[in-house]
């Protein structure tokens, strides 16, 4: 079963900055919960491959990227990891000097026993640290 999470937030920051913060990925580590380890496999404007390493729970899991970024946006989609299928989109809107518009949504499928045990609230809750993370790391 497919599932989806979603976000939509105007923030008081120059663009620019937030998409940085979008696009440098290899940073993700410093400041996502549970991101322990994010690097930069290859680069090939305007494809980037990825890899981000968490600890939840005491087990540890990867999931290897293709970022396609354009001007305003990264594209997502996994490559390899803990996921049956997951392929996302960050965009940064302009929407004057000193404010934005951030969106973020992504579309997965949990593998069938995860599927089973893990709720959305559960999902939900981890989206929104990493969203909120996000909007601190610019703000």
């Amino acid at each position: 079963m497919k599932r989806d999470i979603s976000f939509e937030r105007i923030v008081s920051v120059d663009s620019s900055i937030a998409f940085e913060a979008v696009r440098n990925f290899d940073e993700y580590a410093d400041f996502i919960p549970t991101c322990t380890k994010a690097s930069l496999i290859s680069s090939k404007p305007p494809i980037e491959v990825g890899q981000l390493e968490f600890n939840i729970l005491g087990k540890n899991y990867f999931i290897q990227s293709e970022n396609t970024v354009s001007n305003d946006s990264v594209k997502i989609k996994q490559l390899e990891g803990p996921f049956d299928s997951f392929e996302g989109k960050w965009s940064v809107k302009k929407l004057n000097n000193e404010t934005c518009k951030i969106k973020f949504y992504a579309e997965f499928e949990l593998p069938f026993l995860l599927n089973a045990v893990v709720p959305k609230s559960l999902i939900e809750k981890f989206s929104d640290s990493i969203i909120e993370s996000f909007i601190k790391k610019v703000t």
